[in-house]
């Protein structure tokens, strides 16, 4: 009977013990929500359209590159839901472009024309350079220098995170 009353006491203690550990391990337990992106960028159009629609043989200027050639303003080549960061690749922007002269511009800012630098929001892109661009409508905006026969080549703006 003795034996019978100690295993009964070893296993009550077990019991305890066992109880005793399970609430030490787990005292509370919390779920965190999941946090949406804020920003976010879409393109307007696969392939933009270039303003002037034509250069001068030997000129030098500005193109503006939306996604209306008429109505530049109005359809801008991408928009952005908030601020994104961003980091362009650019491929083929070659002479007579001035590599040092692309922008993305805020699209139906103040100022949309002439000197790229002097737009409103003008933010340069500079292929594998980290950017931010803030929530708006953007289209984008080259130099370039003395264009030759061929004119001005085409080029592509690719954006990763």
């Amino acid at each position: 009977m003795k034996l019978r009353s100690s295993w009964s006491l070893v296993s009550l203690f077990a019991i305890l013990v066992a109880l005793g550990v399970v609430s030490a391990v787990v005292l509370i337990s919390q779920t965190q929500p999941a946090v949406p992106v804020a920003g976010g960028m879409t393109a307007n159009c696969p392939t933009t359209s270039a303003t002037p629609t034509n250069v001068t043989l030997g000129g030098s200027g500005q193109e503006t590159f939306s996604c209306d050639t008429a109505a530049p303003t109005t359809h801008p080549a991408f928009t952005t839901g908030g601020p994104v960061l961003v980091t362009p690749t650019v491929t083929g922007l070659n002479p007579p472009y001035n590599s040092t002269g692309l922008f993305a511009y805020v699209a139906n800012g103040a100022v949309t024309t002439g000197t790229c630098s002097a737009r409103t929001g003008a933010s340069r892109i500079t292929d594998g350079q980290p950017m931010t661009l803030t929530q708006n409508s953007w289209n984008y905006c080259a130099k370039y220098e003395i264009v030759g026969l061929t004119g001005l080549p085409q080029f592509t703006i690719t954006w990763n995170l």
